[in-house]
């Protein structure tokens, strides 16, 4: 992703824990749920900020957290309760339909996993994904 012109001028950080226990996915689901959050991020920073990828483990409740934080606009707190609802969008018309928040909310939901939001307008958003650990997927 950080070959594409959208992310010339944005900085990429990389915080990722050292002893991950892997958590069983679909990987092609997964990068598409990623690749979402990340195209989003870097739409929201106008193409120029700092986009934060973090890894961790919770050990007490044994679950995977991937987290993406980014230094954009953020999401007004009327829209934060929305962005996961089919077609919904803030974005100018013929710049997006309003469905990847909502399809890698059903993706993270499928794979028995969570996705919040944390936003603050003028600092930025972070999305987390949690997914538990398992033999196989769930379904």
């Amino acid at each position: 992703m950080e070959d594409r012109a959208l992310f010339h001028n944005i900085e990429v950080v990389r915080d990722f824990a050292d002893c991950i226990p892997e958590a069983i996915v679909d990987p092609a689901q997964m990068q598409q749920v990623f690749m979402n959050l990340i195209i989003n991020s870097a739409e929201a920073m106008g193409g120029t900020g700092r986009l934060t990828a973090t890894t961790r483990f919770d050990v007490e409740r044994e679950l995977v957290q991937i987290a993406f934080g980014d230094t954009g606009h953020g999401i007004n707190e009327e829209n934060l309760g929305r962005i996961f609802d089919p077609f919904f969008t803030t974005k100018e018309v013929g710049h997006g339909t309003g469905l990847g928040l909502a399809i890698s909310f059903g993706i993270v939901k499928e794979h028995g996993g969570n996705i919040t939001v944390e936003s603050q307008v003028g600092v930025g958003t972070t999305f987390t994904i949690e997914l538990p650990l398992g033999e196989e997927l769930p379904g």
